[in-house]
């Protein structure tokens, strides 16, 4: 799809009224200080998301839109208890009613407008997304052994990395699935629909969702900025790479900012969860 976008919006999946509930709050609120002209589309599964928070939701903007879970047919053991939902992210390519769609993870902080992703070039079977790090820098066990600093792609990208040379490809062709900009389509659907459910064993996938997605648009996505989905870890990963005042949308992965005390001993990270603390009271405060 190209030239002028006819119906667009963000787009969000709630499985859950656990404190994600609060990350879509901070998340619509953000959206609206920077003055996105698009709404904020929560797609969620009635049967675990009571109407007490569709209704907060909704005061907030937010469209709020009732999916059906997706649930693989094939037992899958899970590293993290939230991966088991992350398949329900497929239903973003259902929803045909949009021309486009910015899906987004609930634990992300918009610090600038980002509408330019409504309305850049994008065919329908093309998704643009931003590279993963596979550096791993929390040394965490199950990752995969080949997620090193040498096989990230934002390493060849370090202007103080002490080379010019530009990552090679199989450590380009991999990108984070927080973000995603895509066409909404009932064929891709469909197909995705028909791969999960045929899928002899899902547990090659050490990232579900991300993993999967990767398989279905290999050589079919448009690498973004890292800006636009800055993983907190980056920030120290990359130092050479990272500027705040470049960051569109930072990224919360592992550690939420409501799962940690804000009085609690500053951690490497605590700059980054006090602007998602700084949000959430402003919220609390335009709510009151």
């Amino acid at each position: 799809m190209t030239g002028k976008i006819q119906k667009a919006a963000w787009a969000v999946i709630l499985t859950t009224a656990n404190k994600y509930v609060d990350g879509i709050a901070v998340l619509a609120h953000a959206l609206k200080k920077h003055a996105s002209k698009y709404p904020l589309v929560v797609l969620y599964t009635p049967e675990t998301v009571p109407n007490k928070v569709v209704a907060r939701l909704s005061s907030y903007g937010c469209t709020m839109v009732a999916i059906e879970a997706i649930k693989p047919l094939t037992a899958v053991e899970y590293k993290f208890e939230r991966f088991a939902e992350t398949w329900t992210k497929l239903r973003v390519w259902e929803q045909t009613d949009y021309d486009r769609l910015v899906l987004m993870d609930a634990d992300m902080l918009p610090l600038q407008n980002m509408d330019e992703l409504m309305t850049m070039p994008l065919t329908t079977n093309v998704v643009a997304a931003c590279h993963a790090c596979t550096c791993n820098p929390q040394k965490i066990s199950h990752y995969p052994s080949n997620w090193t600093p040498a096989n990230c792609a934002y390493t060849g990208c370090d202007p103080k990395a002490g080379t010019s040379n530009p990552p090679s490809l199989d450590k380009r062709d991999y990108f984070n699935s927080g973000l995603i900009v895509l066409s909404p389509d009932q064929e891709i659907f469909q197909s995705m629909l028909d791969k999960l459910f045929h899928a002899k064993d899902l547990n090659i996938y050490s990232f579900p969702d991300q993993d999967f997605l990767n398989e279905i648009f290999k050589d079919r996505w448009i690498p973004l900025a890292y800006s636009y989905n800055a993983l907190k870890t980056l920030r120290t990963s990359h130092s050479p790479m990272w500027r705040l005042g470049n960051v569109k949308n930072i990224h919360y992965i592992l550690t939420k900012p409501w799962d940690v005390d804000p009085s609690s001993e500053p951690d490497i990270y605590f700059p980054l969860y006090q602007l998602w603390w700084n949000e959430h009271i402003s919220l609390s405060l335009s709510s009151a």
